[in-house]
């Protein structure tokens, strides 16, 4: 085992809980009219937080509930890894920047609270003084936080790492960007987040956060990290190769593919190319057997929560092993042929085996995989 997991917590959108995702509820819901989409997952604060105008501070408070939750507080040499975007997409700073743009001394008032400010802030809320580091890899920075974190374990440089990551970018502006590249769904019909389903139209953005904290030796949890994989594409920023060989090295990495794991958390965004080269990334690992294998995509229930997203399906894979259930993917009343595998429509069912494996294909070409296992 390469880390053991001492305990995690979920922020989720819509209030849902663990036994929310595995009863098959959503989150989504209607976006009012100032929003350039219909429908997405938002998540609501339990505090009010004071913060500067600087980096998502919406997205700070997620990842502050999150520690919040967290049972077990870590160690005070314990390591830190931050995963929050880079994007100044919030309303609150975008109207600061056009009253002040033009007083230098106003505009440090958000400039100068950056992602270091973040880092450095949630790190002491936490009680960690040990490394710590802000990553932001899109949506694969979930599994390159809970990767880094593994390697500082492995080389010792501390005993215990906690990984937080959030995001929060369900504001007129984070969808307005989204929206022009095209990865949004924009039609009005309420089953917008249908990954694997023929009438997929692109993805229903989510928010919220996790925590993970991750020890070097065991501990009371049954579940730890097993394996992990990292890729490039190096191909177009929103697109996906022909040949899926890239991703097939970050899985392979991961796991091995003469064994069949118990559970695949799919990325499973609901755009048209990722769905379909993602069913074929499975094909082309498990061949014959990839028709036994058990996956579902949590995002037809959370919406795509970008920067928080692979870390909260990497504990949706720990609870798949811990409960040997198999959450369902929503949504998924007419299945595109292309995507012909087992993918728990409507409902959850058992599995059976001891791993689980979390795939996260992000924009810019970023491939990151973990791989979870009963201990």
């Amino acid at each position: 085992m390469i880390a053991y997991i001492q305990d995690y917590a979920l922020h989720l959108p819509g209030r849902l809980s663990l036994a929310d995702v595995f009863a098959g509820q959503s989150a989504i819901e209607p976006l009012g009219p100032e929003m350039p989409v219909h429908w997405g997952a938002p998540a609501h604060l339990t505090r009010s937080w004071q913060w500067p105008y600087g980096l998502m501070p919406r997205g700070v408070a997620m990842a502050a509930e999150s520690i919040l939750l967290m049972q077990s507080p870590p160690s005070p040499s314990c390591g830190f890894v931050l995963g929050l975007s880079s994007l100044f997409s919030e309303p609150i700073y975008v109207q600061h920047m056009l009253e002040h743009g033009d007083n230098p001394l106003k505009m440090a008032e958000v400039i100068g609270f950056g992602g270091d400010f973040a880092l450095d802030w949630l790190a002491d809320l936490a009680g960690c003084s040990g490394p710590k580091i802000r990553l932001d890899s899109a949506c694969a920075t979930g599994n390159d936080a809970v990767i880094l974190a593994a390697q500082w374990l492995q080389s010792e440089l501390c005993d215990h790492v906690l990984v937080v990551c959030a995001s929060a970018m369900l504001n007129p502006i984070g969808l307005a960007l989204f929206r022009n590249i095209g990865a949004l769904n924009d039609g009005s019909e309420p089953q917008a987040s249908c990954p694997f389903d023929s009438r997929r139209r692109g993805f229903v953005m989510g928010e919220g956060s996790a925590a993970l904290l991750l020890s070097r030796r065991p501990t009371h949890e049954t579940v730890g990290l097993s394996g992990y994989g990292q890729s490039m594409n190096a191909y177009k920023f929103t697109d996906l190769p022909d040949h899926s060989e890239p991703m097939a090295r970050a899985m392979r990495n991961a796991w091995p593919a003469s064994r069949l794991p118990a559970y695949i958390s799919a990325h499973g965004t609901a755009t048209p190319q990722n769905d379909r080269v993602e069913t074929q990334l499975f094909k082309t690992l498990f061949g014959d057997q990839a028709g036994e294998l058990q996956i579902s995509a949590t995002k037809s229930m959370t919406g795509h929560c970008l920067s928080a997203t692979a870390l909260m399906e990497s504990i949706v894979c720990v609870e798949a092993l811990k409960r040997q259930m198999a959450p369902p993917t929503l949504n998924l009343n007419q299945p595109d042929p292309e995507c012909d595998l087992n993918y728990t429509p409507h409902s959850s069912m058992s599995i059976s085996g001891s791993g689980a494996l979390n795939p996260a294909f992000a924009f810019g070409g970023h491939n990151s995989v973990t791989a979870w296992s009963l201990v």
